[in-house]
């Protein structure tokens, strides 16, 4: 493979994390064959565990800016970040996979 395609290659792999990155998503990139079970488990998965949460902003201002968002999943108790315990008491790591922000609607004159 020449230098060319090889970075096509890398331009497109950085492409399409940045297109996961923003809109929530995630990006695989399978090397072999065999690689594509762990991948379908991991998107089944996260087909199962997911949740749609609406966001009303403060700022109503439709004035075509982006603005950055933030999501955390924390303990209502406490306000700290949710710690989460299995059965035995070990703590489940988790992951919040969101868009990291919008662009606010513009009103058009």
């Amino acid at each position: 493979m020449g230098s060319l395609t090889m970075m096509d290659f890398l331009q497109a792999d950085n492409q399409m994390n940045t297109f996961a990155r923003l809109t929530g998503g995630r990006a695989y990139f399978p090397r072999f064959q065999a690689e594509f079970r762990e991948i379908f488990r991991d998107i089944g998965t996260s087909i199962r565990n997911q949740y749609a949460l609406t966001y009303h902003p403060t700022n109503t201002k439709q004035d075509g800016t982006y603005r950055k968002l933030k999501v955390e999943v924390v303990d209502p108790a406490t306000g700290k970040p949710l710690r989460i315990v299995d059965q035995k008491g070990k703590e489940v790591k988790y992951t919040v996979i969101s868009r990291e922000g919008y662009t606010a609607k513009h009103d058009v004159e």
